[in-house]
């Protein structure tokens, strides 16, 4: 996978986040659902962190910031399966 696709991987899951955070707040069902908050808070600073890495050319950085936003659960790197001849 490369750099633009990642990027476009994580677009689209910061949009997904975005929605579910709004989601949660509007929903309301727990008068204290702030550790949802606080997680999808968490990767939505973590994808801005990446991004800010990349276009700075700042690939080890933002290895790292992948690496973390696995850690919290967020996989963006699949790997692909050989396929069977």
């Amino acid at each position: 996978m490369d750099v633009f696709e990642i990027l476009a991987e994580l677009e689209r899951r910061e949009e997904q986040i975005e929605i579910k955070l709004k989601k949660i707040l509007q929903a309301n069902l727990n008068p204290f659902p702030g550790d949802r908050i606080q997680k999808a808070k968490l990767l939505l600073k973590l994808i801005y962190e990446f991004k800010k890495h990349i276009q700075a050319d700042e690939f080890i950085q933002a290895g790292m910031k992948m690496r973390d936003l696995e850690i919290e659960g967020l996989m963006i790197l699949v790997e692909k399966s050989p396929s069977l001849k």
